[in-house]
């Protein structure tokens, strides 16, 4: 049976990657965390925009289905391609007239290299990680300077400096909830926390979205799911290292090692390889991007007809069903 979009919701809790078992209890030790970065958050939270005021479906006169789009998009990420292939500077001397969707990590290198909501008026940043590693990727003077142009699409869970420094600086806010669990089974962490924000001005709450656990991937979804954007291109998606990279140099081996005991044999076990023959390249996952890929290529064939999802970072993991690998510059000339 054909998936249909409104399983879309289910990946993050029925992931098919050998990795799953992992990342998941990974997931579950973070839950007090999430929990009280919403508790410190809630006063802003309850007089809060919602993210369903950014979406084009909000008023029900488009459907997600049947939705035709008019709206390209780009989805900037974090990994080495972006700079290694000079993306910045190609994107910010394009005349590119469609949303830019800025992982809070790249705000500040975007900004800094011109992309900056002056000259792309669709201009979006989102945060769903509730580190406090998120506060630097907004403390700066550059984000203060364009704040009024810039909207952040952010967590409920969000570290509450994080919160603050937006506030402060006057970028606006759009708040929604990371799918943390099944928001359909009994006691789901998702909808108490729906359930709380809601509001004489949020009747209803904001929106549980699907994340597939990392921002990169959730800014995607957000293109199309709520700005109703495609085609969708990515740029700095790796969601792995090159094929020759140690294992020791990998993002996650101290964490994976950490969690195996330091049994180096067992941690050999959890990373693979996997070849993009439309690029020629191999890269290296270890157990977390590994989990990320499987459940951004499982969210792809989920999606809408309509929706076109282009691979421009020249390098990288994803590639498969309905993901078309092409150089960004071609994207920007044929999506524009």
């Amino acid at each position: 049976m054909k998936p249909s979009i409104d399983d879309i919701g289910k990946t993050a809790f029925e992931s098919k990657s050998t990795n799953f078992d992992w990342v998941q209890n990974g997931t579950r030790a973070m839950i007090d965390l999430w929990m009280y970065n919403f508790a410190r958050n809630v006063s802003y939270i309850l007089d809060g925009d919602s993210a369903k005021l950014l979406s084009v479906f909000k008023n029900n006169q488009k459907t997600l289905k049947n939705h035709k789009s008019d709206c390209s998009a780009v989805v900037i990420g974090g990994g080495p391609s972006v700079y290694e292939k000079n993306h910045l500077e190609t994107l910010a001397n394009s005349n590119y007239k469609g949303a830019i969707l800025c992982t809070d990590r790249m705000l500040i290198p975007c900004l800094k290299n011109g992309i900056t909501p002056k000259k792309f008026p669709q201009f979006h940043v989102l945060t769903m990680d509730p580190y406090q590693i998120t506060i630097k990727f907004y403390n700066d003077k550059i984000v203060k300077k364009y704040a009024k142009g810039i909207s952040v699409i952010m967590s409920t869970c969000t570290i509450h400096e994080t919160v603050e420094i937006c506030t402060n600086y006057g970028l606006n806010i759009f708040w929604f909830h990371p799918l943390i669990d099944d928001f359909r089974k009994q006691g789901s962490v998702s909808k108490i926390m729906n359930m709380m924000s809601k509001s004489d001005k949020n009747p209803d709450g904001f929106p549980g979205l699907q994340t597939g656990g990392n921002v990169g991937c959730f800014s995607w979804i957000f293109s199309w799911a709520v700005l109703g954007c495609s085609p969708v291109g990515l740029i700095g998606l790796n969601m792995g290292v090159d094929g020759n990279t140690p294992l020791e140099k990998t993002q996650h081996y101290d964490q994976v090692l950490n969690h195996f005991d330091n049994d180096k044999s067992k941690v050999a076990k959890r990373y693979r390889k996997v070849f993009n023959k439309d690029l020629g390249t191999e890269s290296l996952l270890d157990p977390v991007f590994d989990f990320y890929r499987e459940a951004f290529l499982d969210l792809v064939v989920r999606t809408p007809r309509w929706t076109k999802t282009i691979n421009a970072t020249e390098g990288g993991s994803l590639f498969g069903k309905r993901i078309k690998n092409m150089k960004f510059v071609d994207f920007l000339n044929a999506y524009n």
